[in-house]
């Protein structure tokens, strides 16, 4: 009997280690990063311009780990981490993709868009940003280098796209 009582015993504990193996795995490979700046139209702030942070350079909607939209003073702070992500797709080349319709009128199509790639020194283990980078204030009547146009924005991040 306590053969038995034993032998159940260290099947339950291997059980509950390598059960949750993966799990943990994962959870120490959990990657986060955030940047934050302002935002401006020329002297003044850039209201509902659209910022999406990207784990890499990508146009898919999937790589969207945040996504925010600047209010009345122009400012953003995006935020976000690789916690629902397995593998290879926990790590962050963080970049930036800020969307705007600054020396444009409402009613044209989409929008402005450039992109800012960021130091990965500001990609820090776990699920929250130890540190955010600070782009500082842009002004967007600015065309910046390799600016385009996105005509197609669909507004969201990945969960609603």
């Amino acid at each position: 009997m306590k053969t038995l009582l034993l032998c159940l015993t260290v099947a339950v504990a291997i059980g509950l280690v390598y059960g949750d193996l993966p799990k943990y795995a994962d959870s120490i490979m959990t990657r986060a990063t955030g940047a934050k700046g302002v935002l401006l139209c020329g002297k003044l702030p850039a209201k509902n311009a659209r910022v999406r942070l990207f784990r890499k350079e990508s146009d898919d909607p999937k790589e969207i780990l945040d996504y925010k939209i600047t209010g009345d003073d122009g400012r953003f702070e995006v935020e976000g981490n690789t916690a629902d992500r397995t593998g290879n797709e926990t790590n962050i080349e963080p970049v930036l993709k800020i969307y705007h319709k600054c020396d444009e009128k409402e009613e044209k199509k989409g929008y402005r868009r450039f992109v800012i790639k960021y130091p990965s020194q500001f990609v820090t283990l776990g699920r929250i940003a130890r540190s955010h980078y600070n782009v500082g204030t842009l002004n967007l009547e600015v065309i910046y280098p390799n600016e385009g146009r996105e005509k197609n924005f669909v507004e969201g991040n990945a969960k609603n796209i």
